[in-house]
């Protein structure tokens, strides 16, 4: 009789400890291998990763375009109302939101997800949220997608984590036969020749892209010189007298504050610029997916700006059929099936 009452204290005891250190540990993975990210972390990651976080809207688009939707646990609030996203799989409303970059990420609602892959930003507290979640047991990578060849490694670290190494190439492949496109058209122009182009970033009709940024890289692919190229950082603010002084010939507008661009451009000490003079003032498309930030849809904003740009050496080129034909081979249904439309100029 004693002895079982030691057995059964024994048992008890183990049981306990047994289910306190499984309770403080958030996620158990068998780590197949080391990759590194795109800010030189070296980080485990499984095999091939099945439960996947996206944390900000280029990376949601890159999974997505790279078929891997159907293997997201978790998503940025951002994302989850994307029109895009949602047009290609509605189940993403569905999913649990983890914050958004601008504001912030919950760390907790990423941990309670149970993921083996969590994709994570550069800027602001990515990187230290990623090694925190590396603590607790959680692979995590940051991207840097910030000029076509970095979003096209952007791709394949998605892919390569997700042990799907060839649907990198199959997306970089629709991405390279846009911009070939682009390429073959504008590279007699040089120097003089390339029309000047300004940004004017989501955040006011005064806030460009500087020379460190993918849309610097757009325009320059497009044909253009982005005349905030010197400038350096992320979006910049300048004053109405330097945009004045830079004098562009084409004005490209981003995001939801267009129409208030627009009004502003209007008032008179901007109509001798050569964008307003000549009407050439276009909102940068489309109404479902920008082309205008990191993500594989920027291949299709290189085409549209140089054709925008340059239209006599794109008259035979109908742009409608590339676009149609671009968004069936990455997200299986056509531009208008998903809801696009084009931004009008």
């Amino acid at each position: 009789m004693k002895r079982r009452i030691t057995l059964g204290v024994w048992l008890w005891v183990v049981c306990f400890f047994s289910v306190g250190t499984v309770s403080s540990i958030t996620v158990s993975h068998a780590w197949g291998r080391t990759i590194t990210d795109m800010v030189g972390r070296q980080v485990k990651v499984p095999d091939k990763a099945q439960r996947l976080v996206t944390t900000f809207k280029p990376a949601a688009l890159c999974v997505t375009a790279l078929g891997l939707n159907g293997k997201l646990v978790a998503i940025d609030s951002d994302s989850q109302r994307d029109r895009l996203q949602l047009a290609v799989d509605p189940s993403i409303a569905r999913l649990p939101a983890v914050g958004r970059k601008s504001i912030g990420l919950n760390f907790e609602a990423i941990l309670s997800a149970s993921p083996d892959l969590v994709i994570l930003f550069a800027q602001k507290d990515g990187i230290a949220i990623a090694d925190r979640l590396v603590d607790h047991g959680v692979a995590a990578i940051v991207i840097l997608p910030e000029t076509l060849s970095s979003l096209y490694d952007t791709l394949r670290l998605i892919a390569g984590a997700a042990g799907v190494p060839e649907s990198a190439e199959r997306t970089i492949a629709v991405c390279e036969k846009i911009v070939g496109l682009a390429r073959q058209r504008v590279a007699s122009i040089q120097g003089k020749d390339r029309i000047q182009v300004y940004f004017a970033s989501p955040l006011g009709v005064f806030t460009t892209a500087s020379g460190d940024m993918l849309q610097d890289e757009i325009i320059r692919m497009a044909g253009g010189s982005n005349v905030g190229h010197a400038l350096s950082g992320y979006f910049r603010e300048i004053s109405p007298e330097q945009f004045i002084t830079w004098n562009p010939d084409v004005v490209v507008m981003s995001g939801p504050n267009v129409r208030r661009g627009r009004e502003i451009l209007k008032q008179p000490q901007f109509a001798r610029v050569k964008a307003m003079a000549g009407d050439r003032i276009y909102d940068f498309p489309s109404n479902i997916a920008p082309w205008d930030f990191p993500s594989p849809l920027s291949a299709l904003g290189v085409l549209w700006l140089a054709k925008t740009c340059y239209p006599q050496q794109f008259a035979d080129v109908d742009l409608n059929a590339e676009i149609e034909q671009f968004h069936r081979q990455l997200f299986g249904k056509g531009f208008a099936e998903l809801g696009g439309r084009m931004s009008r100029k």
